[in-house]
């Protein structure tokens, strides 16, 4: 991948995945945004407040055997609350989603095509994704609180959006997100529990080891997990 230098302070930025288009400057906190070849200065992010989480940029894992990194991550909050949405890429260059909120996790990954919402539905309404039919579950405005490093998105602080969540027969979950004047995003997925991603390079914390930490439940809804 090629390198740029910040436009703000100079540093040397890096971009690990073809897929980011977006990183902020881990020097100054400039929001860059990636063109063929400069990166445009288009906002200064806050410094994201610490949480209580073991997960930071740079930890890796693996799903259904293929192996991820987390390359960055949006602190997204609600009227009820906050949660971290991590951006990673998989081994095969796969872009996916990291969501984690009080405990639980859940991943995804993104959708096109047909598969895409075009208006915001309903509560109770359902859709039918990949053939199989969701119940729309939740309807959420959100901002977004701050973010760090890589993301296929150019996630401004204060970036207001709507989330719509829907829930499959079987488990699985959706989410639509919707930003005006942006063609709708849509994600599939399912909850996972923190020892089924084999996860390594995590950030240290008081009183934790990777061997100790907390296995939190996936089994709850949405609106339980904050989401």
């Amino acid at each position: 991948m090629k390198d740029f230098n910040c436009p703000s302070c100079g540093a040397s930025i890096h971009f690990q995945s073809s897929v980011s288009v977006s990183c902020v400057c881990s020097y100054c906190r400039s929001l860059l945004v990636r063109h063929d070849t400069a990166v445009e200065l288009i906002g200064t992010m806050a410094q994201l407040p610490d949480d209580i989480s073991p997960l930071q940029i740079g930890t890796t894992g693996k799903y259904k055997n293929i192996g991820f990194t987390l390359l960055g991550r949006v602190k997204v909050g609600w009227e009820d609350g906050n949660w971290n949405e991590w951006f990673f890429v998989t081994d095969e260059g796969k872009k996916g989603w990291l969501a984690e909120a009080q405990g639980s996790l859940a991943l995804s990954f993104e959708v096109e095509g047909d598969d895409v919402l075009d208006h915001i539905p309903k509560l109770g309404g359902t859709f039918s994704i990949h053939k199989t039919v969701f119940v729309v579950a939740d309807i959420k405005d959100t901002t977004c609180l701050g973010s760090e490093g890589e993301l296929p998105v150019a996630a401004r602080n204060g970036r207001v959006s709507k989330v719509v969540d829907l829930a499959g027969p079987d488990g699985e979950f959706a989410s639509a997100e919707f930003i005006l004047h942006t063609p709708a995003r849509m994600y599939v997925g399912e909850y996972v529990e923190f020892n089924q991603l084999n996860l390594a390079h995590l950030r240290a914390l008081p009183g934790w080891s990777e061997k100790a930490l907390p296995q939190p439940s996936s089994q709850k809804k949405h609106a339980d997990a904050g989401w």
